[in-house]
This record gives structure tokens, C-alpha cells and sequence, in this order.
């Protein structure tokens, strides 16, 4: 992703939105124009911001999105996001009604939440739209394969409540042994052949991942819950299908400071690091708060600390900077002495999984084909 040149800022994350857009497109690539694309968006969109993606997805032919809390629902409606919304985590009873004025749909597996559902649907006179989650082999939530007709039966007898659909969840679609994940999709597939012989209505029918869309067609359905792949990366290390995936997300800060350390020069908390030659030191407004690094110090950490991990780079100029010193909460310095015209305010590229980078820190989306 090239260069913003982001005056102004110290730390921010650059979110390519043509490339969002062109993952999903990917996706529908693959599963063709009668499979819908449910675009999934919890945890804040994986770091890139919940409504701008979505809006771009949106524009990009998204069907359906799916989040984790009701929280993250109302956030796309209060941001305009008028497509169809599944809430994939079961809501607590002061939860329902929230759900039920915005129109959010509620995974469902229980039949106690349901009549809850149900009489406040009946007094409101809104009717609740949920989704039935069908435990085939993930073991967290769900309605058990052979219970689940009777379970569906009891739920169409609730006033105010619509199925709107039926789901799984695979555990280990992105294996390179595919047996568990096949099993799991003929128990649902076995389940839903039960329920349209029953005459049963369901909705749509989905189950399939990020990793089962690449390797377990038959798993597509009605529709399909693309996640990671949309944030150009693979949940898999065995894809059965190919993508060209593009870059979509790039946490940046800038250097506020150079300092010329002669040798013996200590560095940071602990004096961890020592210069063994003449060095020029950037100093980046960043740390483990910001999501760079995952473990922040402690206490008990500081007692008995660890064996030192392999250097941890960033990217200066186009070239690798070694992190010298401990990362602390908001500061850090990396050795740019062989790196030539380093200067002031120059760019860095931090390395960081992006749904434990700060949410504090600002995105700055741009249209980009590169």
C-alpha cells in the first residue's frame, strides 16, 4: 500500500477500501451469483473500522453482515447500514429489545430466550427475526443436529418470532485433513434434508467460513460468511481455491526524534539493549498500548523474565529497523544507522494484528488499486 504521507498524525491505520471491496468480489468469484455473501464484520471489521467497511462491502454487493454483539449492530445501523444484520452471540434479555427496534436478527439455540423473545416480539408488536445456530461439531453453541426439528417445531408456535435462517459453524475447515469439517457439513447437510422433508421452513441455509469457501464447496448453501479473506489474508495454509487476495489494512506512525548513541549507550526500560557501535536511534511514538507487541511488561514477567524473542522490525524507507530496547507502553526505539536519509516525520510500517491494535487510533481510508 503506498504512502499517505499523513500530515498531521503521529499513529494511524491506512485501510485500502478498493481493496475490501475487490476481496469481496473475489468471494463472489468463487461462489457464484446465487450464493449470497453475508460480509463479516465483528470486532470492529478486524481492526479496519466497522462502518466504513461495511459501507464499502455494501457498495460491493454484501447481501448480509454478520457481527458478534448487539453492540456492533447498532453501530452499523447508527452508521446507515440498512442490509439484513445477524447478531451471531446469543442476547441477554435486556439485550432483545434493542435488537428488535433496529431490526437485528438473533442467533437463537435455546428455547427459553425464545419465548423471552417471543413476549416482548408479542407486546411490542415487532416481529423478531432469528436464526437457529446448530451445533454439528464446534462444541460452543448451538441446537444439537437430532433435537433441532422438534426445536424449530416449538419455535414456529411462538407468536412474533420469523426463522429467517439456519446456520453451523466449522472447526476445522481450514485443515489440511478436511474429514471433521466434512463431517460436520453432512450432519447439517443430513439435518436439512430432514427438516425440507418435514416441510419445515428454515430460511437460508449457511455455514460456510472463510476456509470452507476455498475448500469445501459443497458446504456454499444459500449463502456464505466471509471474514478474514475479505481483510486479505488466508485462514487456511491449505487452500483448495485460489484467490488474489490484495493488502487492505497498515498500522503507520513517524518518527518524532533521531539520537546519536555513542557505544556502550543503554536503551530503554531494564537496559536491556547496549550499543556496540556508533548508532542513530529513531525514536516512534508507539507501543504495546497502541498493539505493537502483545505482552506488555509485568510485575511477575519482570521477576523471571523470559529467553529474548527474535528481533522485532518495522519498516523505514523500504528497509528493515530492529526494535532496540524494550517496547514500553507508548515509545519504542529502532536502529536506522544503516538505512540512508532518514529523517524527521519519515513513515514507519509497523507490524501488528490488527483486531488488538488500539481502536483509539485513528483510520484513514483511501481508494487504491494498487
Amino acid at each position: 500500500m503506498g504512502s499517505t504521507r499523513m500530515e498531521g498524525h503521529t499513529i494511524w491505520v491506512e485501510v485500502n477500501l478498493s481493496a475490501l471491496k475487490h476481496n469481496l468480489a473475489e468471494v463472489r468469484a468463487i461462489v457464484g451469483p446465487s450464493v449470497k455473501v453475508m460480509a463479516v464484520v465483528k470486532a470492529n471489521a478486524y481492526g479496519h473500522g466497522a462502518v466504513e467497511s461495511a459501507r464499502a462491502f455494501a457498495e460491493a454487493g454484501a447481501d448480509y453482515f454478520g457481527v458478534t454483539t448487539l453492540e456492533e449492530g447498532l453501530e452499523l445501523r447508527k452508521g446507515g447500514i440498512a442490509a439484513p444484520i445477524l447478531i451471531f452471540s446469543p442476547l441477554l434479555p435486556d439485550q432483545v429489545e434493542a435488537a428488535l427496534s433496529e431490526g437485528l436478527e438473533q442467533t437463537i439455540c435455546d428455547l427459553d430466550p425464545a419465548r423471552s423473545v417471543s413476549a416482548l416480539a408479542a407486546k411490542t408488536g415487532k416481529a423478531a427475526r432469528v436464526q437457529v445456530k446448530v451445533d454439528t461439531g464446534m462444541g460452543r453453541l448451538g441446537v444439537g443436529t437430532g433435537d433441532c426439528p422438534e426445536f424449530i417445531r416449538l419455535l414456529l408456535n411462538l407468536p412474533g418470532i420469523e426463522i429467517a435462517g439456519i446456520y453451523t459453524h466449522f472447526a476445522n475447515a481450514g485443515s489440511k485433513n478436511l474429514a471433521h469439517a466434512r463431517e460436520q457439513d453432512a450432519r447439517f447437510s443430513e439435518l436439512l434434508a430432514n427438516l425440507a422433508a418435514k416441510d419445515i421452513p428454515i430460511g437460508l441455509r449457511h455455514a460456510a467460513n472463510s476456509a470452507a469457501i476455498l475448500n469445501l464447496p459443497e458446504s456454499h448453501h444459500d449463502m456464505v460468511r466471509p471474514g478474514t479473506i475479505l481483510y486479505g489474508q488466508l485462514s487456511t495454509q491449505h487452500p483448495g481455491r485460489q484467490l488474489d487476495l490484495r493488502e487492505t489494512w497498515c498500522l503507520k506512525t513517524r518518527i518524532v526524534a533521531l539520537r546519536k548513541l555513542s557505544p556502550g549507550t543503554r536503551v530503554g526500560y531494564g537496559s536491556e539493549f547496549t550499543a556496540s557501535r556508533h548508532t542513530l536511534a529513531a525514536v516512534l511514538p508507539i507501543g504495546y498500548s497502541d498493539g505493537f507487541t502483545l505482552t506488555p511488561e509485568s510485575t511477575a514477567r519482570r521477576s523471571a523474565r523470559p529467553p529474548r524473542p527474535a528481533a522485532t522490525c518495522v519498516t523505514v524507507r523500504g528497509k528493515s529497523a530492529t526494535v532496540i530496547g524494550r517496547i514500553s507502553m507508548q515509545i519504542c526505539s529502532v536502529d536506522v544507522t544503516d538505512i540512508p536519509g532518514v529523517r524527521l516525520g519519515d513513515e514507519v510500517i509497523v507490524p501488528a494484528r490488527r483486531t488488538a491494535t488500539s481502536s483509539r487510533i485513528p483510520r484513514v481510508y483511501v481508494m487504491s488499486d494498487e
